[in-house]
């Protein structure tokens, strides 16, 4: 195989749904029953952000989530902490906007993923070679009340000729899968949608 068909390899097997966690919302016991669920369907990407939770639960929450995680074979990423992830045994750390405009060389983690918002943001994110951005709000999202919608169209229009997968974000659930693939996304990345009860899982 040559090596430059490596990159192109690892972004067709990334999947297509990008589960974020909601434990500060549904409690820890709650979110880690839904993420063995989840993982028992097919989940297999998942990131860790719990931005008003204290460090010492955060923590203890990020080691149950890796070992459920990496029992199942899937890929856990740590939202902006690199030592977390690391002390987790994480794959990989998911970078915020702020993160990714600072970072001069790609964090060294086997899966490095970042937020984006705007097309220079994710022209960043190429440049440093992560394995994928999630970009969005594409809809009006509890996460972020005060972002700007980009709707189907403005996500296309930024997303568009990406070198790396992007996955649209906001207000998004699994059933999102068809309009995402139709405007140039690689999968759907969701909050509240990813850890409803359903049949099977989107992998």
């Amino acid at each position: 195989m040559l090596p430059a068909n490596s990159p192109v390899l690892r972004a067709l097997a990334l999947p297509v749904e990008y589960a974020i966690s909601n434990a500060g919302e549904a409690g820890e016991e709650a979110f880690l029953a839904a993420l063995a669920r989840r993982l028992a369907g097919g989940l297999r990407l998942v990131q860790l952000r719990e931005k008003t939770m204290v460090r010492d639960r955060f923590v203890r929450l990020a080691d149950a989530a890796a070992r459920l995680v990496r029992d199942a074979g899937g890929i856990l990423l740590v939202n902006g902490d690199e030592s977390l992830a690391r002390a987790a045994g994480a794959q990989g750390v998911h970078l915020t906007a702020a993160a990714l405009g600072a970072a001069a060389a790609r964090p060294e983690f086997a899966y490095v993923g970042a937020s984006v918002h705007t097309a220079v943001e994710l022209r960043k994110a190429e440049a440093l070679e992560l394995d994928f951005a999630v970009l969005g709000p594409v809809r009006a999202t509890p996460t972020h009340p005060r972002a700007t919608e980009l709707g189907w169209e403005g996500f296309e229009r930024i997303a568009r000729d990406a070198s790396i997968p992007v996955f649209a974000l906001g207000g998004l659930a699994s059933t999102d899968l068809d309009d995402a693939w139709r405007y140039g996304a690689h999968g759907v990345g969701m909050v509240r949608g990813a850890w409803k009860a359903r049949r099977g899982g989107a992998g």
